[in-house]
């Protein structure tokens, strides 16, 4: 799919970065402070890395419905359970913990400059995925709808490492560009957990946080 954008090639290992396209964007700019963070490969990450690739909408009104029914998230979960056999080489997670999404919900102004939004945010989620090495999993996006409405996600391994990138340069250069490019926006944080049990992927907000 066009508007699904992997972190394993945006930006990949290898450095490369898919090609901009003007008007799909929408950057996550919370407040931050502090150096970011480092992430080391693990089993468990790197097998929702892998499984994340399929994420993709699994109703029509995705765009503004609850974000744990809006997905394709049991589809992803057995293909998480399978991908953790393909990388039982790699070093287990410390903890149990899950993981971390945050879903921006925008309405973008149309008079806004979305070219220079775009390259700003890539350069912005190029910067993250280097300096945590690896912590964004997946940074999903839809293109603009016909009343400028854009809806995107990102996972990451953790909190602490997804509010750490907003301190870095290119995403002060984001946020700075982005004075004045929306109507409204939602933002709300969500957190992502493997249940044993049920053998899924349970997604709940995180803690009732959000932010208008």
């Amino acid at each position: 799919m066009e508007n699904v954008v992997i972190s394993g090639a945006y930006p990949g290992r290898d450095g490369a970065v898919a090609p901009a396209r003007a008007g799909q964007q929408c950057p996550f700019l919370a407040g931050s402070e502090g150096t970011a963070k480092r992430y080391a490969e693990t089993r468990q990450d790197e097998s929702l890395r892998a499984a994340l690739k399929l994420l993709r909408p699994a109703s029509d009104d995705f765009w503004v419905g609850d974000y744990a029914q809006s997905f394709n998230w049991d589809e992803i979960g057995r293909e998480y359970e399978r991908q953790l056999g393909a990388h039982a080489g790699l070093p287990e997670r410390a903890s149990e913990d899950g993981w971390y999404a945050v879903v921006f919900r925008s309405k973008r102004n149309p008079e806004c400059n979305h070219r220079d939004l775009f390259d700003a945010d890539r350069a912005a989620y190029t910067e993250a995925f280097e300096a945590t090495n690896g912590a964004l999993l997946v940074y999903w996006f839809t293109g603009l709808d016909a009343d400028n409405n854009c809806l995107a996600t990102c996972v990451w391994t953790g909190r602490d490492i997804a509010r750490s990138v907003n301190a870095l340069p290119r995403h002060k250069e984001a946020a700075r560009l982005s004075a004045g490019a929306y109507i409204h926006y939602h933002i709300d944080r969500y957190g992502i957990a493997w249940d044993r049990a049920r053998r899924r992927l349970h997604v709940a907000p995180w803690g009732g946080e959000s932010a208008r």
